[in-house]
């Protein structure tokens, strides 16, 4: 033993002894030591017995030698008493250091330890406030349940201290706090819970001024697996938000932002705890909230649907309150984002989202006017998106967002145009879709208008294989038009035009061609409907221009006659059945006043094969006078329909021009599909086999009984004549030709010309039995099929002539 140590060598002795009772007395006698030297104010004494007990004994190796010298230390701030404070860096760290010990029982000691010197200085101890905190929430989830029970006694004492005390220094403990509060231990995390709640009762700390900071820490404690947990935490967030109510100074943003990604937590408490907040601070916060306002949408439209009724009656309430704060405030906010988080839920998996968000956007319309007109660059491309969704109640509001949104002209061009692009790129939205998206868009905006520009931007395409460029109402061209996208487009409008009830005006309209408007309007259509034969002899109709209806049926034997004009003409028989008609079918009675109408209808009976369609109007025709007794009944000035001797504006269209426009349009036609033709057939001979291309429009459809009929008899009499030819002539060929069944693939391109029409007719009683006939599903007159162009059968069937 060194003879210059201050400590006694039978006290050193005793401090290190495994008796217990021998390191009390050891303890003892160093307290009575330290209490003389103190009277007698040895400073460097007493500093010299610290350090020997620090170095010599509680940073030993040997454990009692550890206990010894942590009762020691807790002795010499007893021996000091108030004046403790004045040692206490050197006391302090030495007994934190064995707190950290692998030996429970040292743990356990330091624990014993820096209590008694807590209590002896008191708030002084708050210095190593964060030192003391970080160790006992490790040793918290202590496994001995002797240092538990010390770690709790001594987290008693320190929350006493902490709360009366006037120096508690928060701004330094709160990054310890926000770091702890990710451990996911149980026992640590009621450990910091408890600290949270006794610090947030003290009336001289302020924590909800740094709440943005450990927020996030408290609301990943609601998904802990232990309830007495999450109502601990649960019961925090309470008071916190409680007191938001009536704060002064928040940091609304930083919490917003910590906030909202809660929103979409798989724990369905932590969302509903979220969402309640959300809703308390647009309550709260009101036109503070403004600027964050697209983040609470974020978070709100992500649970407007969901399992949980309470989640998502919270997420609408909130979206509710939000809608009226945006709606009553005269501030800015931020537009840009506000729209574009409504435009990233319009692909959300649920229904209730993309309706809130189609609902803010109309609301934004309405309230901000022109204010929004600089974002529709980026609006508009979802918006037309959506209207592919699977739920009609979002297509309806979507599309009086969109028809909301264009209310001038150059929006009403833009919406058109793209309406084209975007059916000319989705075949299957036109066809699905296509009729009920236009006649939602009547029901919002002026159905002429919205007739007059497609019939612009379709009548304006040229000729050539994927017709030329044509301009729009700004000058600029607009995409190449597809000739087949535009006759299926066509013949879509055609329906819509002859059928719906939103466009009962345009019909009474054009039936009288009686105003300078109407008689542009038919000019417009006609030339757009030049695509679809079928659609225009209809349009003729129903326009009443029977006498142009002649004219036009004889340049239908200028161009080419294929399957899919046989099938426009036999939907048209089905058209004309239809009660839109009656009009014209009561006309039929007065033989001698509408000669012209007559001649139109024998005339489309003349193109018609004998299918059920020809029967059908065939049976119509026969209930009235003959043709032949026309003749012996002279024609009669201003009557047969519209025309211009009952009908003086109409000297102002050029009939001439329009069936030249016609047959321009069928020119091009021709031209596309023999062009497609032509690559079909190098791609069969780059590939060596028979490559099928089939075409967005083209879709494999059942043809009608005679004109399947017709096209079976054609193919039946080529094989008989081919094996004629190959046969020699000392072995004729005499059996029968073959009998053939429905034509299941493409045919396009079938060019069929009236000579041949008559004589093939006699060849098809023999075959007709082989034919599955689907005469009764032609009747009914549906959306789709009319919209629908006929399928493509010329990759697997030779032309005929």
């Amino acid at each position: 033993m060194n003879n210059l140590s201050p400590i006694p060598s039978i006290v050193l002795k005793n401090l290190a002894d495994k008796n217990t009772d021998k390191r009390k007395t050891g303890a003892q006698e160093i307290e009575q030591l330290i209490r003389e030297h103190h009277s007698n104010d040895d400073q460097a004494v007493i500093r010299a017995i610290i350090k020997q007990i620090s170095t010599e004994y509680t940073d030993s190796a040997q454990g009692n030698n550890k206990k010894g010298g942590l009762i020691g230390l807790a002795s010499v701030a007893i021996g000091l008493g108030t004046d403790a404070y004045l040692y206490i860096q050197e006391i302090v760290p030495p007994v934190l250091r064995c707190f950290i010990d692998h030996d429970s029982r040292i743990r356990f000691y330091a624990c014993e330890s820096l209590f008694n010197i807590a209590k002896v200085t008191r708030s002084k101890i708050l210095f190593f406030f964060n030192e003391i905190f970080d160790v006992l929430c490790k040793l918290s989830s202590d496994l001995d349940p002797q240092v538990k029970g010390g770690v709790q006694l001594f987290d008693r004492l320190l929350k006493d201290i902490v709360t009366e005390s006037p120096t508690f220094d928060i701004d330094k403990f709160i990054p310890l706090l926000k770091e702890r509060l990710y451990i996911i231990n149980p026992f640590c995390r009621q450990f910091l819970v408890g600290w949270i709640i006794v610090l947030d009762s003290v009336p001289n700390i302020d924590m909800l001024i740094h709440l943005p900071k450990y927020l996030d820490g408290i609301f990943k404690m609601l998904r802990d697996q232990n309830k007495e947990i999450r109502n601990e935490a649960d019961k925090a967030l309470s008071e916190f938000l409680r007191e938001l109510q009536t704060a002064e100074n928040v940091d609304y943003g930083s919490m917003v932002k910590t906030i909202v990604p809660h929103c979409i937590s798989s724990d369905e408490f932590t969302r509903l705890s979220a969402l309640t907040w959300i809703n308390e601070f647009i309550l709260v916060g009101k036109k503070k909230l403004l600027p964050y306002c697209p983040l609470l949408l974020n978070g709100i439209l992500s649970s407007l649907s969901h399992q949980l009724v309470n989640i998502e009656k919270m997420a609408s309430l909130s979206n509710i309150n939000l809608h009226k704060l945006i709606l009553e405030t005269n501030q800015d906010f931020p537009v840009g984002e506000f729209l574009n988080i409504n435009t990233q839920h319009l692909i959300s998996n649920s229904v209730q989202s993309r309706l809130a968000s189609l609902n803010w956007i109309l609301m934004l319309h309405s309230k901000l006017s022109s204010g929004i007109s600089s974002y529709l660059t980026d609006l508009f491309p979802p918006l037309l998106k959506t209207l592919s969704d699977n739920s009609d109640e979002v297509v309806k509001l979507d599309l009086k967002t969109i028809a909301k949104i264009s209310d001038n002209t150059e929006l009403f061009d833009k919406l058109i145009q793209n309406l084209v692009i975007l059916f000319s790129n989705d075949s299957q939205l036109l066809r699905t879709r296509g009729n009920f998206i236009i006649r939602q868009l009547c029901l919002f905006l002026n159905p002429e208008l919205i007739f007059r520009r497609f019939s612009n931007i379709l009548g304006n395409s040229g000729s050539g294989s994927g017709g030329n460029g044509n301009q729009d109402g700004n000058g600029e061209n607009s995409k190449e038009i597809n000739p087949e996208f535009a006759s299926v487009m066509v013949q879509t409008l055609n329906l819509i035009l002859l059928t719906s009830d939103e466009c009962v005006e345009i019909r009474r309209n054009l039936r009288s061609l009686s105003t300078p408007e109407s008689r542009d309007l038919f000019s417009v259509l006609y030339t757009s409907w030049a695509h679809s034969p079928a659609s225009l002899f209809s349009l003729c109709m129903l326009c009443q221009v029977y006498e142009h209806s002649c004219a036009l049926l004889s340049k239908f034997t200028e161009i080419e006659i294929n399957v899919n004009f046989l099938m426009e003409m036999d939907r048209l028989v089905q058209l004309l059945e239809s009660p839109k008609f009656m009009a014209l079918r009561l006309q039929l009675l007065e033989p001698e006043k509408y000669p012209s109408l007559f001649k139109s209808l024998y005339g489309l009976l003349m193109i018609l094969p004998q299918s059920s369609a020809f029967e059908t109007l065939k049976n119509r025709l026969t209930c009235i006078s003959s043709l032949g007794v026309l003749n012996l009944i002279p024609k009669k000035q201003n009557e047969d329909g519209n025309n211009s001797n009952n009908n003086e504006g109409l000297k102002d269209i050029n009939f001439n021009n329009l069936l030249d426009h016609f047959k321009e349009i069928q020119v091009s036609h021709e031209k596309f599909y023999k062009d497609r033709n032509n690559q079909i057939n190098n791609n069969n001979n780059n590939n060596n086999n028979n490559l099928d291309i089939e075409t967005p429009f083209n879709q494999q459809r059942q043809l009608p009984y005679g004109i399947q009929s017709y096209i079976n008899n054609k193919i039946t009499n080529q094989q008989h004549q081919q094996q004629l030819t190959m046969s020699s002539p000392s072995s004729p060929i005499t059996a029968p030709p073959p009998q053939v069944t429905t034509i299941n693939s493409n045919f396009n391109n079938l060019n069929i010309s009236s000579s041949s029409s008559s004589s093939s007719n006699n060849n098809s009683t023999g075959n007709n039995n082989n034919i599955n006939n689907n005469n009764n599903n032609n009747n009914n007159i549906n959306n789709n099929n009319f919209s629908s162009q006929p399928k493509d059968m010329s990759s697997s069937l030779p032309k005929y002539l």
